[in-house]
């Protein structure tokens, strides 16, 4: 017998894209289970194309906004990975059996506290990971040179500040000697092009260029990445990308240890590697 699960959302990235494990899960252990997302449009590209989903339906800025749909949809059951005050009221009205995820230790196991919240179903982490669909809009976005492999240096940092000075980023890209693409957003561009500068042609600056989607497109195709952020990290990892995030290495003086790590993950002809 079919079975509807609505999954609610948090507006988290690194949290959405934690919950495709759970999503995958639901989908192959439950007999019968089609499961939906509610989501925030502007993070609807998390879940794009994600092969275990049925649909997405997104909101602009509340999820009150789908009130009427859903209860047209007549979900069974709403997993509410959300768990916050500002949801309270949209579930009273939707008047669905809900479960709901332990917000307490917000930074702890939060996968793990996802599982708990359906414990009543059976549902077990399979242990294969977050997953996310990338297209090949890279191919319109890189140097044709660049094609034939390139790893990603992501100098975004949205929540934590860099433990590296600019000089240290510099003298890392100018060691690694491949081709690198650099992402980040518009406050990154200096520092890009200095890098681009000090490099050579062996350098892309993106920052600023592109959307998220379109870095996610990029990281993808990569052969490895170097990141100071933990999202893109979350990102590089769903992909199936090995990642070194900088921010957790103890002494950033440690140059020469990052510059191995990229030069024996780097590969040419990446276009060709499994993800």
């Amino acid at each position: 017998m079919e079975a509807r699960f609505v999954i609610l959302h948090p507006d988290d990235t690194g949290e959405i894209l934690q919950s495709t494990t759970l999503i995958r899960c639901l989908k192959s252990q439950v007999d019968g289970a089609l499961v939906y997302s509610v989501v925030k449009e502007s993070n609807r590209w998390l879940l794009e194309d994600n092969p275990f989903l049925e649909e997405i339906f997104c909101y602009r800025e509340d999820p009150k906004e789908l009130l009427d749909q859903l209860k047209d949809f007549l979900p069974d059951y709403l997993i509410d990975l959300d768990g916050s005050r500002r949801v309270r009221r949209f579930k009273n009205r939707l008047k669905v059996l809900d479960f709901t995820i332990d917000r307490r230790n917000i930074s702890d196991r939060w996968t793990e506290r996802a599982f708990s919240a359906c414990r009543l179903f059976d549902v077990e982490d399979d242990g294969k990971g977050m997953q996310l669909e990338t297209s090949s809009v890279y191919k319109d976005l890189l140097p044709g040179n660049f094609l034939d492999g390139y790893l990603v240096l992501s100098l975004d940092t949205s929540i934590l500040q860099r433990q590296m000075t600019d000089e240290q980023i510099i003298e890392i890209a100018v060691m690694i000697e491949k081709p690198m693409v650099v992402t980040g957003s518009a406050k990154d561009r200096n520092l890009a092009d200095r890098i681009g500068q000090s490099t050579g042609c062996a350098v892309f600056p993106t920052c600023g260029d592109l959307t998220m989607p379109e870095i996610a497109s990029v990281v993808g195709h990569s052969s490895c990445a170097i990141v100071f952020d933990p999202f893109w990290s979350l990102v590089a990892r769903a992909v199936g990308i090995k990642n070194l995030e900088v921010n957790r290495i103890t002494d950033p003086a440690g140059l020469k240890e990052i510059v191995l790590w990229a030069r024996s993950n780097y590969k040419a002809d990446h276009d060709r590697i499994t993800v």
